[in-house]
């Protein structure tokens, strides 16, 4: 995150002109007034549209619940129909089995008009029950048996007629544009065969079950309805001055988001919709905004209003906190522009323990250490001058232990004395290897070297009890280590593991390359280190131990050294690991990235 910003800032150099004041204003600005502005005006549209969905998902639910209750009305008054089609004494006299008129009345009183009844009184949702039939003969009887040729429409006459055997209509039917229309259900008798059609049901419902459905959803007077059929506007309020394109575009926007409402920013109105399949109509009810939510704009003005009172107090803070921060860096910056090699006065710190307080404390700190330099120039010169003595003098007792070592050398050779004539050389050689000038850098194949010679020393002390072998299986000609990173290792396995056993030791030294490591392995089978001795060590190798730890009087800190150097040597990556068997021996592997 840091870096885009760096980058952004280089880019503009005209901010590295700017005074810190000016820089203060901006961050006024951009830090707490556009926030502010921002967020209220954000907070503002997303809490007014916030209410707008929820009164609408509101009304919405409550529509299909009306639309759902009027749906089972509906099916409840097409339970009539087997009243009628599944009564033998009904089918019995529209087929004529009667002939005269007499028993025609009579049959129609005891066995017919109770069926009339029951149907009409059943359902409160039902007006008028009546039969149009096909047979001529049958008497008429006006208001429920009716001739088919005074069916009051041809042309729903005619779409009742397409009607497969079975299956009945719902036919909405017009009183007059502005009052809301009724609804029949139409469904054809036939004989108990299905062979010949005997008459046409027709349920007319009253006007309450619409006036009901649409006072649900306009309790309050406040919501117009638009009724559609097909593509043509059945019944409209008269309060809503629409044409059919308008209600098409509403009708349109409503199924493209499938949510069966929509706020019409237009006219301001919240619109609800909702289709009942069975009668083949969509009802669109539409309410002003402002008078579902009458107390939206007065919720807005205090929010506002809100909002400016907290622009105010953090304005108010953020300028005090400012003019302090601002009044402390342009002291400072003042004082520093006067400091020079005659003017070293320190500033008051005036007791502020922020980060400010604490860039002035170490101002002064710096001066008083300039201070302290300036009157320690010339004293330092001479203690250069004699440590450059000293050093030129240590240089010259390296050089004399060397040539002594080599005289005795010399005189062994004299003796035939061979035994001590290795032993000086091998020491002379890890001396040279200590001593000798060039960094703290070697390559591997000198380190491996000094570890044969060290291992050499050993051996002729302890003779036939030690063993090594070295198996190099890779090329570490232009690997590059820091020195002793295997002396320490191959020493422990010497003092801590074979000189604590009586029996033959035996260390190997093995070096390979795997992926992208170079391994390093230190085996010994001497004493082991105990469980709970290298829980401690491993810990204090993971950093999670403090290193103090290892102290103790028998061992130290080499270890760990090793492990800290070849991580600032080699990377993060590489590692010592440590495994040992308490009696059977001890393994070093050294894991370096190269």
């Amino acid at each position: 995150m840091k870096q885009p910003i760096k980058w952004i800032l280089s880019k503009i150099s005209i901010h590295k002109k700017v005074t810190i004041v000016k820089k203060m204003i901006f961050g006024y600005v951009l830090l707490v007034f556009l926030p502010v502005v921002i967020f209220g005006s954000t907070f503002l549209y997303l809490s007014y549209k916030n209410v707008i969905e929820n009164i609408s998902v509101g009304k919405q639910s409550l529509l299909n619940q009306a639309a759902n209750s009027l749906t089972v009305s509906l099916t409840q008054v097409e339970s009539t129909y087997p009243l009628f089609q599944n009564n033998p004494l009904v089918l019995d006299y529209l087929t004529g089995l009667y002939q005269t008129e007499g028993d025609q009345v009579y049959h129609f009183l005891k066995d017919i008009r109770p069926v009339f009844s029951f149907a009409s009184t059943a359902n409160e949702s039902i007006k008028k029950v009546r039969l149009y039939k096909m047979n001529k003969k049958i008497m008429p009887l006006s208001g429920e048996i009716e001739d088919i040729d005074s069916f009051p429409s041809k042309q729903v006459y005619k779409v009742i007629d397409d009607i497969a055997i079975n299956k009945g209509s719902w036919i909405p039917l017009k009183q007059e544009i502005s009052n809301i229309p009724y609804i029949s259900y139409y469904k054809k008798i036939y004989d108990d065969k299905y062979s010949q059609q005997l008459a046409i049901l027709e349920v007319i419902v009253n006007d309450q079950i619409f006036d009901s459905f649409i006072q649900s959803m306009d309790s309050e007077n406040k919501a117009e309805v638009i009724i559609v059929r097909g593509h043509n506007i059945f019944y409209q309020s008269k309060g809503i001055p629409f044409d059919s394109d308008k209600v098409w575009e509403i009708a349109k926007t409503i199924d493209k988001d499938n949510k069966g409402y929509l706020y019409w920013k237009d006219e301001k109105l919240l619109v609800n919709s909702v289709n009942l399949p069975k009668l083949g109509l969509d009802f669109y009810f539409f309410s002003p905004k402002n008078e579902v939510v009458p107390d939206i704009l007065q919720k807005s003005l205090l929010t506002g209003i809100l909002l400016l009172v907290l622009l105010f107090v953090l304005s108010a803070i953020y300028y005090v906190t400012a003019s302090i921060l601002t009044g402390r860096v342009l002291k400072l910056a003042s004082h520093m522009k006067k400091v020079d090699q005659n003017n070293l006065t320190p500033i008051d710190v005036e007791g502020y323990e922020d980060e400010l307080g604490y860039l002035t404390t170490s101002y002064n700190s710096m001066i008083q250490r300039i201070h302290e330099l300036i009157n320690k120039v010339n004293l330092a010169e001479l203690m250069k001058k004699e440590a450059d003595y000293l050093v030129m003098q240590a240089q010259i007792k390296p050089h004399f232990l060397y040539n002594t070592l080599e005289s005795i050398r010399m005189m062994a050779e004299i003796n035939d004395d061979q035994e001590v004539v290795e032993a000086t050389y091998t020491f002379g050689k890890l001396l040279r290897y200590s001593l000798s000038p060039g960094g703290n850098e070697i390559s591997l194949n000198e380190e491996v070297e000094n570890i044969i010679y060290f291992l050499k020393i050993h051996k002729i002390r302890m003779m036939d009890r030690l063993q090594y072998d070295i198996q190099i299986d890779c090329n570490i000609d232009q690997v590059r280590c820091p020195r002793f990173i295997l002396q320490p290792l191959v020493e422990n396995s010497i003092g801590h593991g074979l000189a604590k056993k009586r029996k033959q030791g035996f260390i190997k030294i093995h070096i390979y390359h795997q992926d992208s490591y170079l391994y390093i392995t230190i085996s010994d089978n001497g004493a082991g280190i105990p469980e709970d001795r290298l829980e401690t060590i491993r810990g204090v190798l993971s950093n999670q131990l403090d290193r103090n730890v290892l102290q103790t009087k028998e061992s130290g800190l080499g270890v760990y050294n090793v492990s800290e150097r070849i991580k600032a040597y080699f990377g993060e990556e590489s590692s010592l690991e440590i495994d040992s068997i308490h009696g059977e021996g001890t393994t070093y592997t050294l894991k370096l990235k190269i």
